[in-house]
């Protein structure tokens, strides 16, 4: 589909405006803006990337068919991402968490600390992502979009249902953690 002259340059919110006259249109630029960002999210709260997959066109049809109702309350990339968090807690809810390493913070935690020269990028690259992956779901959500996405805290408590000042607590309390089980000793 042809994008006219001037939508490009236009606000998210002013395409979510104009999504009354020409819905395809602009949730068209919207999809091209949010694709790669949403994409992320997903694919951080989930190891299974075909399950992120069809998490991802969940997210994207439920936003094309509510974005014509967007209110302006909040900023759109809140919104959107609202939605993701709203199909990741219902995926989790109706699915469970197959796929996510759950005992992992355990055994981190029993085997003590380690060097953090000793690690290579890699390594402690694979070690944040299990520390994240092994963060409670809302937490997880929470720090993902605060911490790889740019969001302010309170923007991403909002997203994820939290007041503001409770979204600081737990994100001080999961950057506490993540740090702590990367530099925890992996089991023998």
């Amino acid at each position: 589909m042809r994008v006219p002259p001037g939508w490009e340059g236009l606000s998210d919110e002013e395409l979510a405006l104009r999504s009354r006259e020409e819905p395809r249109i602009a949730f068209e630029v919207l999809f091209e803006r949010y694709r790669d960002r949403v994409y992320a999210f997903l694919s951080r709260q989930f190891a299974d990337r075909a399950r992120a997959d069809d998490l991802f066109q969940n997210v994207f049809l439920k936003a094309f068919r509510a974005l014509p109702r967007f209110r302006m309350e909040s900023r759109f990339k809140t919104w959107i991402f609202t939605i993701a968090s709203n199909v990741v807690t219902d995926e989790l809810r109706t699915k469970g968490r197959r796929g996510t390493p759950v005992e992992l913070a355990e055994t981190m935690a029993m085997t003590g600390p380690v060097d953090p020269d000793e690690l290579d990028r890699d390594e402690r690259l694979a070690r944040v992502k299990r520390a994240v992956a092994a963060l409670p779901d809302g937490i997880r959500q929470l720090f993902t979009l605060v911490r790889f996405h740019g969001m302010k805290i309170a923007e991403a408590a909002l997203t994820v249902g939290m007041t503001p000042a409770a979204a600081k607590v737990a994100l001080f309390r999961a950057q506490r953690k993540v740090g702590e089980m990367v530099l925890a000793k992996e089991p023998v």
